[in-house]
């Protein structure tokens, strides 16, 4: 895979409109997420990747208070078009106009909270991803490890997406659902490593080709839109509807996140997904998902899966990505 080189084609300004505190680093930063190459963050920098139809964009973010600002990279054919979608989807994607105030002040009331809170206040959800990237997402963590998860991305993503140098920084970049709709499902299986993943997912790429953007924003129950998908089921939908929609109310819950969730809340070393949801709403009227994201990271923030990059650590960073010179 060759490496492509993003030239500098805009900066934004993203004003914080939402009520409520504002934390960047927890924001764009997640404790708990694996490691993709799509991006990279150090204590006050943040760099991503957004694919908007078949523009590749790289995304350098920082913040002043209130305001983000983000500079934008890239070798294509940059319009004022792809300036607002930006503009809609970095506001969207990091939670800049959501209104966290309820929010805190619920969970100051909630003794369980005390920590997360104190440690973590402001941070808004964030979900860059869009819904086929968070629905590839969503089936690559199935049923398997952290480390099985990170390593079918990494495949797909270095045999199918783009690697891409901007800033100093070399990322990866995703594949649209055209890209992927002609990949086999014998390619995916024995190239990608992706098991019986391998055969739903070119269902995943034809669905999202054929169903833009704009129609899913307006669909009234993307649970049950999802599952028109060939082999996804309420499980699958609800983690891809929640992420999607970002419904602060809603929370995605795997095996993983329900065993936290009932050691903070029930004091159990797991529960059923019903009595863990039941008790976030209860204590969190409107705001379960947030709730929940706060325990979550809270409970990965002194050991992240994808530790944060020391400033000289970059260069090592780009190597490891890199393909080795021929």
């Amino acid at each position: 895979m060759s490496t492509r080189h993003l030239d500098h084609a805009d900066t934004l300004e993203l004003p914080v409109t939402g009520d409520g505190p504002f934390d960047f680093l927890h924001t764009v930063w997640k404790p708990s997420h694996f490691a993709t190459g799509l991006e990279a963050h150090t204590a006050t920098r943040s760099w991503r990747t957004f694919r908007i139809g078949d523009l590749v964009t790289g995304v350098r973010m920082r913040a002043e208070d209130r305001l983000v600002i983000a500079d934008i990279y890239t070798d294509g054919d940059y319009k004022p078009n792809h300036r607002e979608h930006l503009v809609r989807r970095l506001t969207a994607s990091y939670g800049l106009d959501e209104d966290l105030s309820h929010f805190t002040e619920l969970a100051s009331a909630v003794p369980e909270m005390s920590e997360p809170l104190k440690a973590l206040s402001g941070m808004r959800q964030s979900c860059p991803e869009d819904h086929f990237e968070i629905a590839v997402v969503a089936l690559l963590l199935q049923n398997v490890t952290i480390a099985r998860t990170t390593q079918m991305t990494r495949n797909l993503l270095t045999h199918h997406g783009q690697l891409v140098h901007f800033d100093d920084i070399t990322l990866r970049a995703w594949f649209t659902p055209a890209e992927l709709a002609h990949v086999s499902a014998d390619t995916l299986k024995d190239q990608d490593r992706l098991g019986y993943r391998a055969k739903t997912l070119p269902h995943f790429a034809t669905f999202f080709r054929d169903h833009p953007a704009e129609e899913l924003q307006a669909a009234d129950d993307l649970v049950q839109t999802f599952q028109q998908i060939k082999g996804v089921g309420p499980y699958t939908a609800a983690i891809m509807a929640s992420h999607a929609s970002r419904n602060p109310a809603t929370f995605g819950m795997d095996v993983w996140n329900r065993k936290i969730l009932a050691r903070r809340l029930l004091n159990a070393d797991d529960a059923k997904p019903e009595a863990v949801s039941r008790r976030l709403s209860e204590l969190f009227p409107g705001h379960a998902g947030t709730a929940g994201l706060y325990f979550v990271e809270h409970e990965h923030l002194e050991a992240p899966v994808a530790p944060l990059l020391a400033p000289d650590g970059i260069a090592a960073w780009n190597q490891a990505l890199e393909p080795p010179a021929a």
